[in-house]
């Protein structure tokens, strides 16, 4: 890709396009289109072999993806009561995606031929009260405003492309024979789950909810009994510590299906090929076997306690880069708990960018959490670590599913064995649009696209 002397990307005719791209098109053209140039599919009755060299994607084009599927687009509305409401909220920035109490928790790791990375959105902030960030913006701006933002996210975890599992126990049979591969692109989305679980508590645990938690392998309150004596908590109204935590899991897992959605579809404004999996085993993909895949490299603790005898190893966060709010990061549940009010506070400063016109007049309603609530939230965490020596009890502090994998399409594959429409004309173009220095392996189609749209003009005229 060149650059501008200022360092901003030269754009093409194909940006232009990506931007005017249709939504509806995007929706109704989604598909999972696995076969990448330079790939090999053998022995099966869609054998072929492809003819071309793998092509990367080019900086530009993985930074629309990476802000398409994760960006900072600005701040919020939280067009909540400030009275019952906006107190839960952890941040005040917009992303391309929606989150519980605007945590977002979900970060975005990804790997190339040349390494492997992290995107680290959270820590940014709009300029200037922006509720949208790019609100009047040319096309150029636009997209120099996303490289700008992508280089500022970027964090370079290693050179090379990551050792993720290439067979089995950590790649299922039927993705190991183009994922991963040279020229594509793996985005792997993994959901921090403790920071939404104790600002849920707070929630739980408070006066106006009070609800009593209960361990489902003791039957007993979850290290609240006094509290529930004393009548703090409610006595009738019980959560199953288990239910409690699929409850949050599901709530929080979905953003990596938001994520993976939203670069599917800017797949087909770019004509680009690529879908979205769950054929890695997490715990191999995040590390836990390094002597087998190195995987992300998240460091994983040995529990206490669980469900089975003995309990697997968990993964608690990337040392440095991504971290849960847990022990080993934390001495104890006490620290960790204090460390997340910390960042939460941060984001309420009067100096950090706030959506409303006159924010005191909302904020000041805003209620925060009484010194019992936290209390009873710092009870039961501790408990729960203290029980089976790791928070959360029963599923994971750093949670991965799905990955979503981008590469140039041959066509050549889809031609031989598929009727037409199994692309799109986005797919034909991207070479001849994207990336108008390198030779177009599928010149020839748009040649023959080219001469079949004359001829039929020609017989309309006549």
């Amino acid at each position: 890709m060149a650059k501008k002397g200022n360092g901003n990307p030269v754009l093409n005719k194909g940006y232009e396009a990506a931007l005017k791209y249709p939504f509806f098109e995007a929706v109704f053209n989604r598909r999972s289109r696995r076969f990448g140039l330079g790939m090999e599919l053998a022995d099966t009755s869609l054998e072929f072999k492809s003819a071309h060299d793998p092509v990367p994607l080019d900086e530009l084009e993985g930074a629309l993806l990476v802000w398409s599927g994760t960006g900072l687009t600005g701040l919020c509305l939280a067009d909540l009561p400030p009275e019952t409401g906006i107190d839960l909220l952890c941040q005040w920035t917009g992303r391309t995606w929606p989150s519980a109490c605007n945590n977002h928790g979900t970060e975005l790791f990804f790997t190339n031929d040349k390494g492997l990375y992290f995107i680290d959105v959270k820590r940014m902030l709009p300029q200037n009260h922006e509720l949208d960030m790019f609100f009047k913006m040319s096309r150029d701006e636009k997209i120099e405003r996303v490289h700008e933002l992508y280089h500022e996210s970027l964090v370079k975890i290693e050179d090379g492309r990551a050792q993720l599992p290439d067979k089995m126990p950590g790649l299922f049979n039927f993705n190991q024979w183009n994922t991963n591969k040279p020229g594509t692109s793996v985005f792997i989305p993994v959901t921090d789950i403790t920071e939404e679980y104790i600002n849920l508590l707070l929630l739980y645990c408070s006066n106006t909810y009070g609800f009593t938690i209960i361990d489902d392998l003791t039957g007993k309150p979850a290290g609240i009994e006094k509290w529930v004596k004393m009548g703090r908590l409610k006595e009738h109204v019980k959560l199953s510590l288990f239910d409690l935590e699929v409850r949050i899991l599901t709530g929080l897992n979905v953003e990596q299906a938001f994520i993976c959605q939203n670069m599917s579809l800017a797949l087909q404004a770019l004509g680009l090929a690529g879908w979205t999996f769950s054929g890695f085993i997490p715990r191999f993909a995040m590390g836990a076997s390094p002597q087998l895949f190195k995987g992300l490299g998240f460091r994983f603790i040995q529990p206490k306690k669980g469900a089975i005898d003995p309990p697997a190893t968990i993964p608690v966060g990337r040392d440095g880069v991504f971290e849960g709010y847990c022990p080993p990061y934390y001495k104890d549940m006490n620290e960790a708990i204090d460390s997340f009010f910390e960042h939460k506070s941060d984001a309420w400063k009067s100096d950090k960018p706030f959506p409303y016109t006159e924010p005191d007049k909302h904020l000041m309603k805003a209620p925060k959490p009484t010194e019992r609530t936290i209390e009873i939230v710092k009870d039961l965490a501790n408990y729960i670590y203290d029980t089976y020596g790791r928070f959360p009890a029963f599923v994971d502090p750093m949670y991965m599913r799905l990955v979503f994998q981008a590469m140039h399409l041959d066509l050549e594959f889809y031609d031989k064995y598929y009727p037409s429409g199994s692309y799109s004309d986005s797919h034909i173009n991207h070479f001849k649009l994207f990336h108008p220095e390198m030779e177009d392996p599928f010149a020839h189609k748009t040649e023959k696209k080219r001469v079949r749209a004359g001829k039929g003009k020609k017989r309309v005229e006549a």
